[in-house]
């Protein structure tokens, strides 16, 4: 494509002109192109969710103990009342 002298070249022009391989591929549709970001978008949720806690084990472990070191109460006053859980197999 011709460009008047001058004129700003668009960038996906610019591209194209600079790397001509990019003139082979199309654009993708718009179903496709919604199915890939839902996947990118659901991995990156389960990456956040399920395997970040995982890598980064130790930090998880720190900020547990240090929020846990504040709570200044028992069992029974944590339960508000209720019967604190105990274990129904456990031989009295």
């Amino acid at each position: 494509m011709r460009v008047p002298a001058g004129a700003p070249v668009p960038f996906g022009l610019r591209m194209r002109q600079r790397f001509p391989f990019l003139t082979q591929l199309s654009r993708p549709s718009l179903g496709a192109l919604g199915v890939t970001v839902t996947i990118v978008l659901t991995s990156a949720a389960v990456f956040a969710v399920c395997l970040y806690p995982k890598i980064r084990n130790d930090y998880y472990k720190e900020v547990q103990k240090r929020e846990r070191a504040f709570i200044q109460a028992d069992r029974e006053q944590l339960a508000d009342g209720l019967r604190p859980w105990s274990n129904p197999f456990e031989h009295k």
